[in-house]
């Protein structure tokens, strides 16, 4: 199987070519550092410390290396890749002192090589998902110890990876540790592969906030819609608009999961004759009842001036997103019912009164009017949330370990 995966990316090496011109006319290419997709780089690896490289493809994957960049950045040349442009601008401007960013080379042979032969890391952290097989088999080509973090398999994805369960079980070979994500995805890896998958929690819940968070002190009730996706929008817009025709002193805030869909929500909200405004031109004199939240890293600001928050990912089939960032801002929130990246969260959530899991999104409107009107049960389920993220969720002390005992190997 892999002989043929390994063909057909030869020979769609012009079209990869094609694709990344297109992407620079659409400016989600650096066209500055396009090299970097062909393993090469204008940086040169240092000598003074060896490269831990950690891979994450997206903002929200790249946002769980948080603790692995603060605690091993003194030590080591952390050498991270993103594959979209959006992660590693936020990459470069939040963490720009403590690492080294490049872009993912594509998968080809060749540029995987130039790449390896570059950098030569002494160990690989991949977290998550964005399964390359010719980089993971050139890494352990290379005897390069590599480690598997926060791994999930969706129920789709699970169906569809039972019809290539052996070589599904051949990419995950090249590492030398997998954790899963969640027990879900454990059992569903084990399934698939047969291997040993362990559990230590998930990685994007060791970024812990400060519990004195200072929260709004007018009595105005903030609702906030976060990280929707394509036709949810349009799908809960009718049942907060009929909220806000009951109750004129509500505040919403909305914010799509992809920044490039706040015009298209803007316009909604307008054809809906609400009161609308993108957050990048609020003026303060005035009051909006709608703000469309059209700037990056601004959601975890407005999770702390809202009391409820909407999740979306969770009304369509995207797997929902992660609850403990709203609850960690003291909000009581709601989600619709797919939410299977974050199951057994929900699961603990919803058993103990600190979220409502909706079968259908006109529920929303039910719900909102039961919080609105009842204010000591919005109050307890705030509190219920916030007390349930003061746990630990994820074992850092095994996860150090596990590098640790990694570093130390020598080819």
């Amino acid at each position: 199987m892999y002989k043929i995966y390994r063909l057909i990316t030869f020979l769609i090496t012009p079209i990869i070519f094609i694709n990344i011109y297109l992407r620079i006319l659409k400016n989600k290419e650096d066209k500055k550092r396009v090299s970097e997709r062909f393993g090469l780089s204008s940086i040169k690896k240092p000598n003074n410390k060896e490269v831990i490289w950690i891979h994450a493809a997206s903002v929200g994957e790249f946002k769980s290396c948080d603790f692995l960049i603060n605690h091993y950045h003194k030590l080591y040349c952390l050498l991270i890749t993103t594959t979209t442009k959006t992660a590693a601008d936020y990459a470069l401007k939040k963490y720009g002192n403590k690492i080294i960013h490049q872009y993912a080379p594509f998968d080809i042979v060749k540029w995987v090589n130039n790449f390896i032969n570059n950098w030569k890391p002494k160990l690989v952290i991949w977290i998550e998902s964005d399964l390359w097989p010719n980089t993971l088999f050139n890494i352990k080509k290379n005897n390069i110890k590599s480690i598997f973090l926060n791994g999930r398999i969706s129920p789709k994805s699970f169906k569809q990876w039972k019809i290539f369960s052996y070589f599904y079980k051949t990419i995950l070979s090249t590492f030398s540790h997998i954790y899963a994500q969640s027990i879900d995805d454990q059992n569903r890896m084990k399934i698939l592969s047969n291997l040993k998958i362990e559990y230590i929690g998930n990685l994007k819940l060791t970024l812990k906030k400060d519990s004195n968070i200072v929260k709004k002190t007018n009595d105005q009730i903030t609702i906030m819609l976060a990280s929707t996706h394509k036709e949810e929008d349009e799908m809960i817009i009718p049942y907060i608009i009929n909220i806000l025709n009951e109750f004129k002193d509500i505040k919403f805030y909305i914010a799509p999961r992809h920044l490039q869909r706040s015009q298209i929500i803007y316009d909604l909200l307008k054809k809906n004759k609400v009161n609308v405004e993108f957050e990048s031109k609020l003026n303060k004199k005035n009051e909006i009842s709608f703000v469309v939240i059209d700037s990056f890293g601004k959601v975890e600001n407005y999770f702390i001036q809202s009391d409820i928050v909407i999740l979306g990912g969770s009304f369509t089939k995207n797997g929902g997103h992660n609850p403990i960032e709203p609850a960690r801002a003291n909000c009581a929130l709601l989600a619709g019912q797919y939410v299977y990246n974050w199951k057994n969260l929900y699961d603990e959530m919803n058993n103990l009164k600190a979220c409502y899991i909706l079968n259908k999104p006109y529920e929303i409107e039910i719900y909102l009017k039961k919080l609105i009107k009842n204010k000591k049960l919005l109050e307890n389920m705030k509190k219920n949330a916030f007390d349930f993220t003061r746990q630990n969720f994820f074992d850092e002390i095994k996860l150090v370990d596990t590098i640790n005992r990694n570093l130390k190997y020598h080819a």
